[in-house]
């Protein structure tokens, strides 16, 4: 993952009780408007959705192995 170019996606959370498991995500996206606006849309269809830029992405997963 590119983290000179900052990148968002929409994440469906912990609460969004998905068949396919407790953390889904769509793809990245340079335009933080256009992830914002479609999360909307999922959040008036009651999906329990937040937005993650890569940056936040990294750091999580760089926790998760132990990088931090």
């Amino acid at each position: 993952m590119d983290l000179k170019q900052l990148l968002w996606r929409v994440v469906y959370t912990k609460n969004a009780n998905l068949h396919s498991g407790a953390f889904c995500a769509g793809p990245w996206h340079p335009d933080r408007s256009h992830v914002e606006r479609c999360a909307e849309v999922l959040r008036a269809r009651q999906q329990d959705v937040g937005i993650q830029s890569n940056q936040q992405a990294q750091k999580n997963a760089s926790s998760w192995n132990g990088l931090n």
